[in-house]
């Protein structure tokens, strides 16, 4: 199953995986009514943490064993279930629901379903994805360049326009049941040695479902034109929306 591959990673998703923006986490609770939330594919606890040191009633969904471990670990005042969305049974309903990098890998069929019966009235959904960026547009197509030529194109590291924030806010714009829908985004730049870097490739889905025997020679096509390090562009865009309240 492709959503659990990161467990195969998780030192490397933990250490080489960027974080998330704490002015993010502040807007998503100023949006959201006070209650508690819940996390969906919460990871090792790369948002968890942000979150969780707000100090809310926070429940985080993980679907890999070794992911909810090292979130257990990283975030040891939250309740951890193990097991994928599809499959959790809220014991009430949540004044937020959010999930960063993750609400693609549930069930497209039920997910808006789902979310909508995890919800108080008025509660809020918040959805964000960190898109990775080559700061330099030449290094870029060099790097996307080696991605093609192994293989290697739907959802690569060096795409130029990821589109997923694209398709969640198409699909809430024509769901009555959601409302108040809104779009942010925060931008930072971060420098990474060619390691580091190369670790960051190894957590990706793309490159991790390759054979090793495939993997392994990209990679050193990649290393070969990254030279000491990359500095890298991070947007993280967000869609928030509102459960619709019930009529009087």
């Amino acid at each position: 199953m492709r959503s659990v591959v990161f467990g195969e990673a998780v030192d490397l998703y933990e250490s080489a995986r960027p974080g998330y923006p704490e002015r993010l986490a502040t807007e998503v609770l100023e949006y959201a009514p006070d209650g508690p939330v819940l996390e969906v594919g919460a990871g090792t606890g790369k948002a968890t943490a942000v979150f969780a040191a707000r100090g809310i009633d926070l429940t985080c969904v993980e679907p890999d064993e070794r992911m909810a471990t090292a979130l257990a670990a990283n975030c040891p005042g939250v309740r951890v279930q193990v097991g994928i969305f599809e499959d959790y049974t809220p014991d009430r309903r949540f004044a937020l629901l959010y999930s960063a990098q993750a609400w693609h890998w549930v069930d497209p069929e039920r997910r808006w379903d789902l979310a909508h019966a995890a919800l108080a009235p008025s509660g809020a959904l918040a959805l964000f994805w960190n898109h990775y960026l080559v700061t330099d547009p030449a290094l870029r197509a060099r790097l996307a360049e080696v991605d093609h030529r192994h293989g290697v194109s739907s959802f690569s590291l060096h795409q130029d326009h990821p589109i997923r924030n694209e398709e969640v806010q198409h699909l809430l714009t024509g769901d009555p049941r959601f409302t108040d829908l809104d779009e942010r985004s925060y931008t930072w730049t971060e420098w990474y040695d060619a390691a580091r870097y190369l670790d960051l490739v190894r957590t990706i889905s793309a490159y991790r479902i390759l054979p090793p025997e495939r993997r392994e020679p990209l990679l050193a096509e990649l290393a070969s034109a990254l030279g000491d390090g990359i500095e890298m562009t991070f947007v993280t865009d967000l869609t928030l929306a509102r459960r619709t309240p019930s009529p009087s």
